[in-house]
């Protein structure tokens, strides 16, 4: 993603699934527009932590609209247009989405799990 003046980065869904659940559960709260402007800064701004060039999200608060009040702050700084936020922060947030487990995938695996242990 480019960051204008904070360069070009790979973005990488965080690892964290709780993290990416703090995300998203905002996200499905319906927010309002500042919020969600907030919120694709915020998406970005945890996706492109490995380049350690904004701000780290703080699990501790699990805040992602303050902590997206700060990144939307550097990348309107740093020349990254609104629309461009809200388009890349969007599809981030859908990737982090896509990363949680479904009720089906939790129940599969409880059952398969439940059988391995009567079997063995």
């Amino acid at each position: 993603m480019n960051l204008k003046k904070l360069g070009s980065h790979e973005t990488i869904t965080p690892k964290s699934l709780a993290t990416c659940l703090d995300f998203v559960s905002v996200w499905g709260a319906n927010p309002n527009r500042a919020q969600l402007g907030r919120l694709c800064a915020a998406a970005v701004g945890v996706c492109v932590d490995h380049s350690a060039i904004l701000p780290k999200y703080k699990v501790s608060s699990a805040d992602p609209l303050a902590y997206g009040h700060t990144i939307m702050e550097r990348l309107l700084e740093a020349g990254v247009t609104p629309s461009e936020i809200y388009d890349h922060g969007s599809q981030l947030l859908l990737a982090m989405a896509q990363q949680l487990p479904t009720e089906n995938e939790v129940e599969d695996l409880a059952n398969f799990t439940q059988a391995t242990t009567q079997e063995g």
